[in-house]
């Protein structure tokens, strides 16, 4: 997942644990996984916000 980001591990968890919501953490992590290149741009956005 950080991988696919473009992020450290470190950075993953501290944004998926404390920055998103239930609902934002869900999307991103379904998004990754399904490798729907379509929807992955918009999973990107929304974690790099968070930074």
């Amino acid at each position: 997942m950080s991988q696919e980001l473009g992020v450290d591990v470190k950075t993953y968890i501290e944004v998926i644990d404390k920055k998103c919501t239930e609902e934002e953490a869900t999307f991103i992590i379904n998004t990754i996984m399904d490798e729907d290149a379509a929807t992955i741009e918009n999973a990107k956005a929304l974690f790099h916000s968070k930074l």
